[in-house]
């Protein structure tokens, strides 16, 4: 396979790691430059954010995105893990609640939310991972949080198991509302299965699966160019007898540009052009667009943040 470089959305299974699937790529794509976005889950499925080659340089961009899953909920049981994966430390008669008290009490996870981090986290606490600590079998006294619930919707209600659509900030834990909505209602709760749907603008729907990948002869069909791995940042194409002062990070001048689509009032991360739509360097443009065009040759447009050289202008 001719790897270049980019992103790849992948579908990964259950039982998986995100490192071993991290590991599973660079062994299909013989790569070793190969990192994602944000850890799923082992037993959790969906969309993985996956980035190969110079796309690595993307990763602090990408991090951090808000999240979307659909969960199945269990109430009558609690577990340490908060998740399937857990000993049953309690148990309780889930009694009956209807969809719609169950659909009223969610309003408590709209929003700004405090949720108890799971105490199987990689938390750390004195600098060791809180699951580390929980598989000793040392007491750990909970930690708190806050997070952001975009959007919490029913999606089938089987009491005592209940389906939700969840979108949310990055770094929530799903498993934790089901949790404390178990610890709501006097009987535990805990979350069956995750699936991860969408990662900002991503969606599982246009992610591969690692057979797909392992089995591709020609990768291009699956690899995602840099340009696509931030949709919002406007493009803005350089002169090529001006690819090599970008990449040099020289001032970045008006007459380096010939074009683009750049609409931004000032500070606005934008992607550099160069040959064939690949990018040469990431920058913030200080200019209202509005004024673009009535700027002089000599002036700076802005500050570079990092130079990505996609296309490998210039040798490694």
């Amino acid at each position: 396979m001719n790897v270049t470089d980019g992103i790849i959305l992948v579908d990964k299974p259950a039982g998986m790691t995100s490192h071993d699937v991290v590991d599973y790529i660079r062994r299909a794509l013989k790569i070793k430059r190969v990192g994602h976005t944000g850890i799923l889950d082992p037993n959790a499925t969906g969309l993985m954010v996956v980035l190969v080659g110079k796309g690595t340089l993307l990763s602090n961009f990408l991090t951090g995105m808000s999240k979307r899953y659909v969960s199945r909920f269990v109430f009558g049981r609690e577990t340490d893990t908060f998740d399937a994966d857990g000993t049953v430390v309690a148990s309780s008669s889930p009694g009956k609640i209807s969809s719609g008290d169950f659909e009223k009490l969610l309003d408590n996870y709209r929003g700004e939310v405090e949720q108890i981090v799971p105490p199987f986290s990689a938390v750390k606490r004195n600098g060791i991972a809180s699951h580390r600590l929980a598989r000793r079998g040392e007491k750990i006294s909970p930690k708190h949080k806050v997070v952001r619930i975009e959007g919490i919707k029913i999606i089938d209600f089987d009491w005592p198991e209940v389906s939700l659509d969840i979108r949310c900030q990055s770094g929530t834990y799903v498993r934790s509302i089901a949790h404390q909505i178990g610890r709501t209602l006097g009987c535990g709760g805990y979350l069956k299965n995750l699936r991860r749907l969408g990662v900002g603008p991503f969606q599982v729907t246009a992610a591969t699966t690692l057979e797909e990948i392992s089995g591709s002869k020609n990768i291009t069909d699956i690899l995602k160019p840099l340009k696509n791995a931030l949709p919002a940042a406007p493009m803005i194409d350089i002169k090529p007898q001006y690819y090599g002062a970008v990449l040099n990070g020289r001032p970045l001048y008006k007459k380096y540009i010939s074009g683009g689509n750049y609409a931004g009032d000032g500070g606005v991360l934008s992607l550099l052009m160069g040959p064939e739509n690949k990018v040469l360097a990431l920058a913030n443009l200080n200019m209202h667009w509005r004024v673009l065009n009535k700027l002089g040759p000599s002036e700076i447009m802005g500050s570079y943040i990092r130079v990505i050289d996609e296309g490998r202008l210039r040798s490694e």
